[in-house]
């Protein structure tokens, strides 16, 4: 995990972690469907792998109420600090973060739900890494992950087309599997776990003032000087400022609903 986290093309900026908070916001519902398909309930004791911003561990906390108890872990110390003070003006009393790399985390307790959102995406070998924390899980215990189905598209040139490629060849470029969500299954059997059930999803929204152009556009904002760095075609020319309205422009005229965060969801159960 530390390899691939310090070469991290998003880097771990405050602006980051406002990003991630941002979408925290627009991942939820999705998020929240595959944690309550999965068997998420009140009760239980759940870790989330890559903790970030804190945003999967304050509706994990919601989702096992105050009986139950959310352990969110990651490596960037200044990360964990900052979904700490989250959780603390919130008021959430049920949420313990831990500065730990996955292969050191011991548990003081059980746990009953091992999840991540975009994590696995940035391991070396993800199967590895997911394996070293199921072996905590206990027998019966839910495991359940979202993960990119990123892809270069193709067609004419525009700002859609840019912006993507910038996306897709940064992250990757960067030791990412940016097409990690549909191996989700191999990944589940090399963690020594049973082929998992999977669906896709994608955030659209049809509003002129959707809240993605933007976030799209911090995203590419933030991936900037790594895409710079690397080369990429189109990066050192990109006008961040003008990406919502130049996408918002361009899917009006062929009559496209925006269109943000391709993911695969799997979730299983540990046998006994």
């Amino acid at each position: 995990m530390t390899r691939t986290h310090e070469q991290s093309a998003l880097g771990r900026s405050r602006e980051e972690f406002a990003r991630l908070a941002r979408q925290g916001e627009i991942m939820r519902p999705m998020t929240k469907r595959l944690f309550a398909d999965a068997g998420i309930s009140a009760g239980m004791r759940v870790v989330d792998l890559g903790s970030g911003a804190g945003d999967v561990c304050m509706l994990l906390a919601e989702m096992v109420g105050p009986s139950g108890a959310v352990v969110g872990i990651d490596l960037d110390q200044e990360a964990t600090l900052y979904a700490q003070n989250r959780v603390v003006a919130a008021g959430i009393e049920n949420i313990e973060f831990v500065h730990s790399d996955f292969e050191h985390y011991a548990p003081d307790a059980p746990i009953d739900a091992l999840v991540g959102r975009a994590v696995l995406m940035y391991q070396p070998d993800p199967g590895a890494a997911l394996g070293v924390l199921v072996k905590h899980l206990r027998p019966g215990g839910v495991v359940a992950f979202i993960e990119p189905w990123f892809q270069t598209p193709a067609g004419p040139d525009s700002t859609v087309k840019t912006a993507v490629t910038i996306l897709v060849e940064t992250l990757r470029r960067s030791g990412a599997h940016v097409d990690l969500g549909p191996r989700l299954h191999r990944v589940f059997q090399a963690a020594g776990l049973p082929l998992p059930k999977m669906s896709f999803e994608a955030i659209m929204d049809p509003l002129d003032d959707s809240p993605i152009y933007q976030y799209v556009a911090d995203t590419l904002g933030n991936l900037l000087p790594k895409a710079i760095q690397y080369g990429i075609p189109g990066a050192a020319d990109l006008n961040i400022a003008s990406i919502p309205a130049d996408i918002r422009r361009e899917l009006s005229a062929v009559g496209y609903a925006m269109v943000a965060t391709p993911v695969v969801c799997a979730w299983g159960i540990k046998p006994a």
